[in-house]
């Protein structure tokens, strides 16, 4: 029975710290999803604890004892921020990471024409290409995922937008059109990587690239340059490790003028080559 709501909190926090290494802020994100207030209401006591409020906090109690279990927040919330809005998320989509920000950041900045055409290959929840789209109305967006779950996301997330479309389809297999930039964060953990453990809520299908991470990758390398107009820019995220091996995988299928990035914590990301 909830006696107050200063004790409630701190037996939340508490249990929130066996699974979390910052529970007061993961509690003041389940309080605002379960209560519909801001995360500064989490701290204070200033509302009245009636029957609406009593409802709230056993819906708060209830997200608590999942992310106990080791649910991610996103997937108790069904939201998740990236680049600048919050997106829709299910148990169908990976949850996006803040370094995948560096590829709407290095596509937005070094690429300003007018009416690009841009191809976004395992699109997921859709941040990256809904992202682009909102930033650049003139481009015409293509996002495709195998995943019809996926894709089923993606397209409520992109509501409203009109350049930007979906198609389900495996990499580049039935993709036609020619494109100025195609853009992947394709799968890149290696199946037998122990780190899947900890990410075991999230779909395989967008984790897992094989043997050593990279057949994902060696498959869109591959195929790119058919899709590519001539120097076209392709854009991929790859594991911290992974440089090298991407950029042996692309000289082999003839790319150049190559250059790698570092996300914000400083490892290797993102590689963009041209045809």
């Amino acid at each position: 029975m909830i006696r107050s709501l200063d004790e409630f909190r701190q037996a939340s926090i508490k249990k929130l710290g066996k699974i979390s290494d910052d529970p007061l802020r993961e509690y003041m994100e389940l309080f605002s999803a379960a209560t519909g207030l801001s995360k500064a209401y989490a701290l204070t006591n200033f509302f009245e604890v009636n029957s609406k409020r009593f409802e709230d906090l056993r819906l708060l109690e209830k997200y608590i004892s999942q992310r106990c279990a080791g649910i991610p927040i996103p997937y108790i919330t069904g939201i998740e921020g990236f680049w600048k809005k919050e997106f829709r998320v299910t148990t169908d989509t990976l949850i996006p990471r803040p370094e995948t920000e560096l590829l709407v950041e290095l596509i937005l900045s070094e690429n300003r024409r007018e009416n690009l055409k841009v191809l976004d290959l395992g699109t997921g929840a859709g941040v990256i290409g809904i992202s682009i789209a909102e930033e650049m109305p003139s481009w015409n967006i293509l996002a495709t995922d195998i995943s019809l779950l996926a894709l089923r996301e993606a397209k409520i997330n992109s509501l409203g937008l009109k350049n930007i479309n979906f198609v389900q389809c495996f990499w580049l297999n039935s993709i036609r059109a020619n494109f100025d930039i195609i853009v992947s964060n394709p799968p890149y953990i290696c199946n037998d990587d122990p780190h899947l453990e900890n990410l075991r809520h999230e779909p395989r299908l967008a984790l897992e690239g094989g043997g050593d991470g990279l057949d994902p990758a060696r498959e869109i390398i591959k195929k790119a340059k058919k899709n590519l107009m001539e120097k076209g820019r392709l854009y991929l995220e790859h594991g911290y490790d992974q440089k090298d091996n991407v950029l042996q995988i692309l000289r082999q299928n003839d790319f150049f003028t190559i250059r790698t990035y570092e996300d914000f914590a400083g490892h290797d990301r993102v590689i963009r080559a041209q045809s």
